[in-house]
């Protein structure tokens, strides 16, 4: 099995896992939205923007780093 296969079977695995991290992300944002305007009577939208956009680049960052680490590994392993 060539490196590229086994990064791109990483990788597939990584995108299954960010679309479960997405659907889990959305009731906080939106539960964060709730309690916001609750006690506070307004909205943040550039808040909830930037803690979506911190919380999947550093996901992405992340797994693109065990990907590149785990398909080294299994590439040399073999």
């Amino acid at each position: 099995m060539s490196f590229q296969k086994i990064l791109r079977d990483q990788v597939v695995q990584t995108v299954d896992l960010l679309e479960i991290f997405l659907c889990l992300m959305v009731p906080v944002i939106l539960a964060k939205g709730t309690i916001d305007y609750l006690l506070q009577g307004q909205l943040f939208w550039l808040s909830y923007v930037i803690l979506l956009l911190k919380s999947v680049g550093g996901f992405v960052g992340l797994f693109a780093l065990i990907d590149l680490f785990e398909a080294v590994r299994r590439y040399r392993s073999r």
